[in-house]
C-alpha cells in the first residue's frame, strides 16, 4: 500500500503505480571524475600504498599528486609520493555526498548529544535558525546555528508544521558541454557557477502543504561550482506567452521538471534544484535550469540532457493531470506565489516545445 502526499512527485506515482511495480531498476548515478569524490579516494589509497610517479588514477593524475603535496598531504621522494598527514583519511569521506564539509547538530539537554550532520550546500535550507529539521521521525526546532563552527543546536518539538526555506539563485554558465536543438528551442547540459543567499523560509502545515507563517534567514552567500542541464526557449509571439504571463508560465514549467526530475534520477529531490530567467544573459532567451547541489556534479545534469523527451512527457502529464483550475502545490505551485495562472502558461510552453499549437485548456481537458 503507497499512501501519497500531494507533492507533485507523489502525485505523479499515484497516477502512475506501473512506475513502481513493472519499472526497469534505476540506475545509480556517480560521477568518479568529481574533484571531491576523486580527491578523497585518492588520499585514502596513498594512505594504503604509495603512488607511483605517472600511475594513472583518474585524470590529471601527476598535478594532482603535486597539489596534495604542496599542502603537504603527500610527501614526494624521487618517484613515490607517499601519505605524510597525520589524520586518517577515511574519517573525513561521507557516504551520503560528495562534500566533506559537514554541520553537526547536537540536541541541547543535560547532556547534549550528536544526533546526525547536513552536507555544507544543504546547511542553509535544512537547519537555519528556527528551521524544524527531521531525524529519525521526530522534529527538532533549531535554536542556533554557529556557521563558523559549523554546530546546530537543536531541541525536539512536536508542532503540526514543517519549513522550507527560499534561497535568491544568481546561476553563470561557465562551459556548455553538449548542446542541440528541439522543437520550440534547445537543450544544453555543461558546467557552472552558483551563487545563492538564503532569504526566507516559510512554515507549511504537514497535512495541507498551506504556508502558515514566515521568516528572515540571516547566512553569507554561497558560491558553487557545479554542473546543470538547461532548456531555452525560442520567442515566438504567435504561441507562447508574453510579459507576466511568460514569467509564471516559466516558473510553472520550472516547478514541473524539477519535481518530476528524480523519477530519472536515482536522486533525492534535494540533490536537484531550479533556476529560471526570463532572459538568460548565456541563452538570451527564456530558460529554466536545473541545477546539481553536490559540488562539481555526480552526472545528474547530463542524464537530464539524454532523457529531455521523457522529462517534458512528464511533466505535461502532471500538470495536465492535476484537477486544478490554474496552479496548485501538486503540480505548477500555488498560483499565489509564481504568478497568474502558471498552469496555462506551463501548459504553453510545454505545448509550444512538443510541436503542439492547440489551445492551453483544450489539451488540459484532453488530458485529464
Amino acid at each position: 500500500m503507497l499512501v501519497a502526499n500531494s507533492s507533485p512527485l507523489n502525485q505523479y506515482i499515484a497516477a502512475h503505480p506501473e512506475f513502481i511495480l513493472e519499472g526497469a531498476p534505476e540506475a545509480g548515478l556517480v560521477n568518479p571524475d568529481n574533484f571531491d569524490i576523486l580527491i578523497s579516494h585518492l588520499k585514502c589509497a596513498a594512505f594504503e600504498v604509495p603512488f607511483e610517479s605517472g600511475e594513472r588514477f583518474g585524470p590529471h593524475s601527476d598535478p594532482t599528486f603535486e597539489l596534495l603535496v604542496d599542502e603537504e598531504i603527500l610527501h614526494r621522494a624521487g618517484r613515490r609520493y607517499h601519505w605524510m598527514a597525520e589524520s586518517y583519511p577515511a574519517e573525513q569521506v561521507s557516504l551520503r555526498c560528495a562534500s566533506i564539509d559537514n554541520f553537526v547538530i547536537i540536541e541541547q539537554g543535560p547532556k547534549p548529544r550528536v544526533i546526525g550532520e547536513v552536507d555544507r550546500p544543504s546547511a542553509p535550507t535544512l537547519i537555519h535558525e528556527e528551521a524544524i529539521y527531521f531525524h529519525g521521525g521526530r522534529q527538532f526546532h533549531v535554536d542556533r546555528l554557529d556557521w563558523h563552527e559549523k554546530k546546530a543546536y537543536v531541541r525536539a518539538v512536536d508542532v503540526d508544521y514543517y519549513t522550507d526555506a527560499e534561497i535568491a539563485v544568481d546561476l553563470k554558465v561557465l562551459e556548455d558541454t553538449e548542446e542541440r536543438d528541439v522543437v520550440g528551442g534547445s537543450v544544453a547540459h555543461g558546467d557552472v557557477k552558483v551563487s545563492f543567499q538564503p532569504t526566507i523560509f516559510k512554515k507549511i502545515k504537514l497535512e495541507t502543504h498551506e504556508n502558515v507563517g514566515w521568516g528572515k534567514i540571516q547566512l553569507p552567500q554561497e558560491d558553487v561550482h557545479t554542473t546543470a542541464y538547461w532548456l531555452s526557449l525560442l520567442p515566438d509571439t504567435a504561441t507562447m506567452p508574453a510579459g507576466d504571463a511568460m514569467q509564471s508560465g516559466l516558473w510553472g514549467l520550472g516547478n514541473l521538471l524539477v519535481n518530476v526530475a528524480p523519477l530519472f534520477l536515482m536522486c533525492d529531490p534535494r540533490d536537484i534544484h531550479v533556476a529560471t530567467e526570463i532572459k538568460s544573459p548565456f541563452t538570451g532567451r527564456p530558460t529554466v535550469f536545473l541545477y546539481e547541489a553536490a559540488p562539481g556534479g555526480v552526472g545528474l545534469a547530463s542524464h537530464l540532457y539524454k532523457v529531455h523527451d521523457d522529462l517534458l512527457g512528464a511533466a505535461l502529464d502532471l500538470a495536465a493531470r492535476c484537477p486544478c483550475h490554474a496552479g496548485c502545490p501538486s503540480c505548477v505551485g500555488p498560483a499565489n506565489e509564481v504568478g497568474s495562472d502558471p498552469k496555462a502558461g506551463a501548459l504553453a510552453l510545454i505545448a509550444a516545445l512538443r510541436g503542439q499549437h492547440d489551445s492551453v485548456r483544450s489539451v488540459d481537458r484532453a488530458a485529464v
